[in-house]
C-alpha cells in the first residue's frame, strides 16, 4: 500500500491552501522581498497555513513529515518545543540553548537566536518557507544547513476570523482561533491564540526495584522510586499573540508584534534501545517535568524612500525562563538533572532595497544580534559518585554584520545574483562548575578535576556569501547554478564543564555549497516541477569527540573534522482533472567523514561513517480530490504519506535509526466555505519509528492517532 502511494502520489515544493490553485505565482520572501518562487534560484518550499492545519502540522517534526531532504529531531531535554534541523545532512545535535542551531529559525523576520525559542509561535501560520542549503548573504550566521521563515496572518482591513478544534487520541485537545479588527482606515488589530494539551502516549515504569537503594546507608538517603506514570509525557501549552498595524497601504507602515507562551508538564524522555522495557515506556527513579515561559515583541517599520527605494527596520526582543528534570536513563543516581535556564535577546536589522523588481535589484543592509544565557543546574550523583554536582554558567553573544545583494540581466535571459556579507561575533562563557559534596563523602574529586571554573572569550570575523546565474528557458521554466559559502559561528560546550580546559572555545563551522537545478512551474499548469543537485564541503564540524586535559580524557563539544555531501532533490505537482491534486516529493543524500580529528581509535574509525539524521532517501507525497456535493458543500478527502531510509543519531555510527513509512489520511466536510467537520487518521498502520536520540536511548514517534476536527470562519 504504501509504495502504491510513493509511487503515484506525493509534497510538492509548494503547497496552497485547500481549494486553492496550485500556480507558479506562488509568493515568498526568501530573498526578503516578495517575488514569485520561480523568481527565486534555489530549493524553496513553501507550506501554507490552511495546508499545516489539514495535516495536523503542530511542531516542525511534523511539518518534516511533509519535506524531503528535511529531518527534524527532539533534542534530548526541553520537550516539544525543542527541535533540531538537518537539511542535506547538515544539523545539530545540541541540546543546550547556548548553542548555535545550523538552521536560522526566524519568526516575522526576527532571528531566533537559540533553539530553545523556535517553536512556541506555530499558530495563525500564513505559511512556512524552508530554504535549503546556506544562506550567507541574507540570513548570515548559523546557516549552514539553511534557513526557515514562519510567516504569520498579518492584520488587514476586514473583520474576519476563524476558530478550530480538534480532539483526537491520548486526550488531546488543540483549540486555535484568531480574530482581526479594522481600527481605522489605515490601522488593524490581529489577535491569536492557541491551547494544546494531551495525556501523552508514554508510560514511565518506576524504579524497577531500585527505589531505596543508597550507596552508604545512614549516610546518603536512599533513592525514589516515582511509581508507575501513564501520563508521564502530559503536556499543556498556551501561547498568543497580538499584532497592530499602522500605516496599512501608506509610505509609512509599522508593525508592532506582542507574543508568548507557556508550557508545561512532563519531560519526554527516551526509551532504552536494548529492548529492556516496553514499547513507550521506560524505567526511572524521577518522574521527569518541565516548565517554560517566554514573551518578546518585535517593531517592524517600512518606509518609503521616493518612489523606488524601501527602508525596512526590525527590531526584536525575546525572552524565555526554563526548568527540566532529566533522568539520565538508568534507576541509579548517576547524572539525574535538574535544569534551570534563561535566554534573553534583542536585535535589530536595517536594510534598503529597490521597491520594484526590474532589470537590476538590490539590497544592503546591516544587523547586530546580542543574546545573554543563563544555565544552571545540579547533578545527583549519589548512588555513583556519593555526591551532588552543582553548575553555573553564563554566555553573552553580540555579533555584527553588513551586507550586499544585487541581481542584475547580462542578457536578455540571464541574470546575475552576487551577494556578500561579513559577520564579527565575540561570545564570552564564564562560571564554574562545584563539587558540592553534601554528605562528606564525595568522590568526585577522584573522577573529575574540580572546581572548574573559566572565564573565556572567543572573538570571529566570518565573510559569506553566494553568486548565482539563472538561465531564463521560457516564462515558466528556469535552471540555475550557484557556490556560495555559510558558517555556524563558533562557540562554547554548554553541557557540564568536567574541567576547566573544557570550556575553551571551538571554531565557526564552514561550508562551501554548489548547487544547480531547473524550475518548470507554468501558472495553473497541469504539471509543475523542480529538479535540483547540490555538492558541500563542510569543514570545522561541532560535535563532541573525546580530548585529553592533563592527562584525563574527556568528552567535550569541540571541531571534528570533514565531511563531503551530495545529492539531489525533485519535487512534482500533477493535476490529472480539475478536482485532483498529487503531489511527489524525493531526496537523495550521500555523507562521508572525510577527515577526523581524534585521539581515540574509536573515534578514529569515524573516518568514512555518515553525518548523524542523513538518510539516503526520503520520499514525501500526497493525493487529494475535491467532491462538489452541491452548491453550498464540498468533501474532500486526502492521502499523505512519508518514507525515510535508515539512518545513524550519532556521528559514531552507533544508534540506526531503521527505515520506516507513515501513512495519514483525512477526509472533510466544508460547508458555505464557512462551516468545516472532519476526521482524521495520523500514523494509519501504527508505525514504531523514532525521531532521535544516542546509542541507548530513542525518542519514539507518535502512534496511531484518530481524530476529529471542527472549524469556523467570519
Amino acid at each position: 500500500m504504501i509504495a502504491l502511494l510513493l509511487a503515484n502520489a506525493m509534497p510538492a515544493i509548494a503547497q496552497e491552501a485547500a481549494g486553492a490553485e496550485v500556480s507558479g505565482d506562488i509568493i515568498v520572501t526568501a530573498n526578503k522581498r516578495e517575488q514569485t518562487l520561480l523568481e527565486v534560484p534555489s530549493s524553496v518550499l513553501v507550506i501554507d497555513g490552511e495546508a499545516l492545519r489539514e495535516r495536523g502540522v503542530k511542531t516542525f517534526i511534523d511539518m518534516a513529515q511533509q519535506t524531503p531532504g528535511v529531518i527534524v529531531s527532539t533534542s534530548l531535554v526541553g520537550g516539544p518545543t525543542v527541535q533540531n534541523f538537518t537539511i542535506r545532512g547538515i544539523g545539530f545535535d545540541d541540546f543546550r540553548p547556548n548553542g548555535n542551531p545550523s538552521a536560522a529559525v526566524h519568526f516575522d523576520g526576527i532571528y531566533q537566536g537559540s533553539g530553545a525559542l523556535i517553536g512556541g509561535q506555530m499558530f495563525d501560520v500564513q505559511r512556512v518557507e524552508i530554504l535549503k542549503g546556506p544562506q550567507g548573504t541574507l540570513y548570515g550566521r548559523n546557516t549552514t544547513a539553511g534557513a526557515v521563515n514562519v510567516i504569520s496572518n498579518k492584520p488587514s482591513d476586514k473583520t474576519e476570523g476563524f476558530a478550530t478544534l480538534d480532539y483526537s487520541s491520548f486526550k488531546t485537545v488543540r483549540g486555535e482561533a484568531a480574530v482581526n479588527v479594522p481600527l481605522a482606515d489605515t490601522v488593524a488589530l490581529r489577535v491569536s491564540g492557541l491551547y494544546d494539551r494531551t495525556d501523552g502516549y508514554l508510560t514511565l515504569l518506576g524504579a524497577n526495584g531500585a527505589g531505596g537503594n543508597t550507596a552508604l546507608p545512614g549516610v546518603i538517603p536512599g533513592n525514589t522510586d516515582p511509581g508507575r506514570d501513564d501520563k508521564t509525557a502530559h503536556s499543556e501549552f498556551y501561547g498568543a499573540r497580538a499584532l497592530l498595524s499602522v500605516g496599512m497601504g501608506t509610505g509609512t507602515e509599522v508593525l508592532l508584534n506582542l507574543h508568548g507562551f507557556k508550557d508545561h508538564g512532563g519531560q519526554a524522555q527516551g526509551q532504552p534501545t536494548n529492548g529492556s522495557a516496553p514499547p513507550y515506556s521506560y524505567y526511572g527513579n524521577i518522574d521527569p517535568s518541565r516548565s517554560r515561559k517566554n514573551a518578546g515583541g518585535s517593531i517592524t517599520l517600512q518606509q518609503d524612500i521616493g518612489d523606488d527605494i524601501l527602508l525596512t527596520v526590525l527590531g526584536g526582543y525575546e525572552w524565555m525562563k526554563s526548568q527540566f528534570s532529566w533522568d539520565d536513563g538508568s534507576t541509579a543516581r548517576t547524572f539525574d538533572i535538574d535544569y534551570r535556564d534563561k535566554v534573553q535577546q534583542g536585535s535589530i536589522e536595517a536594510r534598503l532595497q529597490n521597491r520594484e523588481q526590474g532589470d537590476i535589484n538590490w539590497t544592503v543592509g546591516g544587523a547586530w544580534f546580542k543574546d545573554k544565557i543563563r544555565l544552571f543546574s545540579t547533578l545527583d550523583g549519589s548512588d555513583t559518585f556519593r555526591t551532588v554536582f552543582e553548575a553555573n554558567y553564563l554566555q553573552q553573544r553580540q555579533s555584527f554584520a553588513g551586507f550586499a545583494d544585487v541581481d542584475f540581466k547580462v542578457a536578455p535571459r540571464v541574470r546575475l545574483d552576487l551577494g556578500v556579507r561579513v559577520s564579527h561575533e565575540k561570545n564570552q562563557f564564564s562560571g564554574y562548575t562545584h563539587d558540592l559534596n553534601p554528605y562528606g563523602v564525595s568522590i568526585g574529586s577522584l573522577v573529575f578535576a574540580l572546581p572548574a571554573e573559566f572565564d573565556n572569550t572567543l572573538s570571529e570575523t566570518s565573510p559569506s556569501g553566494r553568486a548565482t546565474a539563472t538561465y531564463e528557458l521560457s516564462d515558466s521554466a528556469r535552471i540555475y547554478a550557484s557556490v556560495g559559502r555559510g558558517f555556524r559561528a563558533g562557540g562554547f560546550d554548554g553541557s557540564t564543564i568536567w574541567s576547566t580546559p573544557e570550556a575553551d572555545a571551538f571554531k565557526s563551522e564552514r561550508v562551501w555549497a554548489y548547487e544547480g537545478g531547473v524550475k518548470f512551474m507554468p501558472a495553473n499548469g497541469p504539471v509543475q516541477f523542480e529538479v535540483a543537485g547540490f555538492y558541500y564541503d563542510f569543514s570545522n564540524i561541532q560535535a563532541s569527540s573525546y580530548r585529553t586535559y592533563d592527562g584525563a580524557t574527556t568528552s567535550v563539544r569541540t571541531n571534528v573534522g570533514k565531511s563531503r555531501n551530495y545529492g539531489g532533490e525533485a519535487n512534482f505537482t500533477v493535476r490529472p482533472v480539475r478536482p485532483m491534486t498529487m503531489t511527489f516529493g524525493v531526496a537523495l543524500l550521500d555523507t562521508k567523514i572525510t577527515q577526523i580529528d581524534a585521539i581515540t581509535a574509536a573515534e578514529q574509525a569515524r573516518l568514512g561513517n555518515d553525518l548523524p539524521f542523513a538518510p539516503k532517501m526520503t520520499l514525501n507525497g500526497s493525493v487529494r480530490y475535491e467532491f462538489v456535493l452541491s452548491d453550498r458543500m464540498t468533501l474532500t478527502p486526502q492521502v499523505d504519506a512519508r518514507y525515510v531510509d535508515s539512518y545513524y543519531g550519532d556521528l559514531d555510527n552507533t544508534a540506526p535509526v531503521g527505515d520506516f513509512a507513515l501513512v495519514n489520511a483525512r477526509i472533510d466536510l466544508k460547508i458555505d466555505d464557512r462551516w468545516m467537520v472532519a476526521g482524521f487518521v495520523r500514523n494509519i498502520a501504527d508505525v514504531d519509528y523514532t525521531t532521535g536520540g544516542s546509542a541507548t536511548q530513542a525518542f519514539s514517534g507518535t502512534p496511531r492517532t484518530w481524530g476529529v476536527s471542527l472549524g469556523a470562519r467570519f
